[in-house]
């Protein structure tokens, strides 16, 4: 059973905080299920929010990597986005410059299904890896198959053999309860002397400052900062180049770092690290507020008889619906552009995934934006289709 005072698992400190908790949550939002009964039988996982104020890393101590599934059902793509796609060239296009990634080897450790290595590896004539159990055979050509190879399983220590110009793992250390460990293996496979690594994070000030509640989720098993992120790497043997915020409302946190001296190095302001202690205290108190408004306007909505639809099938539209035990005769239905979603249906609370289209059948009055990051590309997708429902943003 886990202490009052659980080590934290960048810095190794023990005068941790706990200062959130929710109980009996989905354990995934990556996974939405085929059947309304498999969506019923959903595993649950408890949430227990621990803040380090030496290091401000943000962790649950209840997070169970065992309870996640990894396989062909799995899907977090976000390359259907517009919005997304402009956000992977523009950093891509700033990774390939600063690193010289032309005619280089890529390992992309976690590659779903394969957007971000194709991306960074076809354009530029370079020679891609990836790892992942959830990959799909299908999403390589057979042209894209004569320079990206993807093993379709986990990496592991094994692997350090392949030596790799450029090696990225994204949305992946939020899964690791040993994250140090994770980093330190993966410096195996960086090409000396002048590999580099790339990893991205979802962003914690933009789920704790920006106080985007509905971010909280099992699987995000833990919030990385500039500084937890910096020091992470760090103390794995790393020098970092380059920790910064990325794409909209600076939701994600990127960070690059060699195994060798640069002329480039990040720093970072101590009073940023102190001023956590605050952010914290005003999140604990606002997520009550956030909390009693929107279910006041969700209340208010659904006695009027006004039909409800979200937009949008990811962590949040699952954290929202099971935050106010929203069921599926409340809110039937989930708009999500990603087509393997559609069909599907959200955990524990049921609500199906449907394509835009399905809204020009049966239009509702209210469309709730759960992703603020979309909210013009989705917008002018309402726009276009003439609808003409009231539309709310998470």
């Amino acid at each position: 059973m886990p202490t009052n005072n659980p080590t934290c698992p960048v810095c190794l400190r023990a005068d941790t905080r706990l200062f959130h908790t929710q109980q009996s949550v989905p354990t995934q939002d990556g996974f939405i299920y085929p059947t309304r009964q498999q969506a019923i039988d959903a595993p649950r996982g408890d949430i227990r929010l621990h803040f380090c104020p030496a290091c401000t890393h943000i962790f649950n101590d209840r997070f169970d990597p065992s309870l996640l599934r990894f396989d062909d059902g799995y899907d977090i793509s976000l390359h259907h986005s517009p919005t997304y796609r402009k956000f992977i060239d523009d950093l891509i296009a700033g990774l390939v410059e600063r690193h010289q990634l032309r005619n280089k080897t890529v390992l992309e450790i976690g590659c779903g299904k394969a957007d971000f290595l194709k991306a960074i590896t076809l354009p530029f004539d370079n020679r891609g890896i990836g790892f992942d159990p959830t990959f799909l055979d299908a999403n390589l050509s057979d042209n894209e198959r004569q320079a990206i190879t993807v093993h379709k399983r986990f990496y592991g220590p094994a692997d350090q053999s392949i030596q790799a110009d450029f090696v990225t793992f994204r949305s992946m250390l939020q899964y690791h309860t040993a994250p140090r460990q994770f980093v330190r293996d993966c410096r195996g496979s960086v090409a000396r002397p002048n590999g580099v690594v790339y990893a991205e994070v979802p962003h914690s000030a933009h789920t704790f400052e920006r106080m985007c509640i509905w971010n909280i989720v099992y699987e995000h098993g833990c919030f990385y900062s500039e500084w937890s992120l910096a020091k992470l790497f760090a103390e794995s043997g790393y020098h970092v180049q380059n920790c910064f915020s990325c794409f909209v409302e600076d939701q994600n946190l990127g960070i690059e770092a060699g195994i060798e001296p640069s002329s480039r190095q990040f720093t970072i302001d101590p009073r940023a690290v102190a001023a956590w202690d605050k952010t914290i205290d005003r999140f604990v108190a606002e997520h009550e507020r956030l909390t009693h408004h929107w279910r006041s306007t969700l209340e208010s909505l659904l006695r009027a008889g006004k039909r409800v639809t979200l937009w949008g099938a990811g962590a949040r539209a699952i954290s929202f619906c099971n935050l106010f035990g929203v069921t599926d005769t409340q809110i039937p239905h989930v708009v999500d552009i990603n087509p393997q979603r559609q069909g599907r249906y959200l955990p524990l609370t049921l609500q199906q995934v449907v394509a835009p289209d399905h809204l020009l059948y049966t239009p509702p009055d209210v469309i709730i934006i759960t992703n603020s990051g979309y909210e013009q590309e989705i917008r002018d997708q309402i726009t276009s289709m003439n609808i003409g429902a009231e539309v709310m943003v998470l």
